[in-house]
């Protein structure tokens, strides 16, 4: 093995270099040290609600495995909610609405026709 570098680095250090452009330095700067800090993933309120949401997702799953009744009246409370959902005429309704949605969605969506305007010289 070659541990000796003294003629590469000779000739290396021998190159001409070109001065960089004016300015390389402060626009590098600019562009890392000195850049603005990004936005937080999250606000503030975003994450106090998604903290109680979790709350109570936790103390009613600790009432779920702890109190028979709650249990009961909850699997009541699911089944009765799944034979609504089930109705045709609920089914119907939730399609029209969700087509609707989907529809106002596009039409807001598509460009808008933009007609040339005059300024009244001819």
């Amino acid at each position: 093995m070659n541990d000796e570098f003294d003629d590469l680095d000779r000739a290396l250090f021998a190159l001409p270099l070109e001065a960089p452009p004016p300015g390389l330095r402060e626009s590098i700067l600019r562009a890392t040290v000195y850049a603005p800090a990004p936005e937080p993933a999250f606000r503030t309120w975003e994450i106090a609600a998604i903290g109680a949401a979790l709350a109570v997702a936790v103390w009613l799953g600790i009432l779920l495995a702890t109190d028979r009744a709650f249990g009961a009246a909850l699997t009541l409370g699911a089944l009765a909610l799944g034979r609504a959902f089930s109705d045709p005429a609920t089914l119907t309704w939730l399609s029209v609405g969700g087509g609707i949605a989907i529809w106002l969605t596009i039409v807001n969506s598509a460009p808008r026709l933009r007609l040339p305007i005059r300024n009244g010289k001819a």
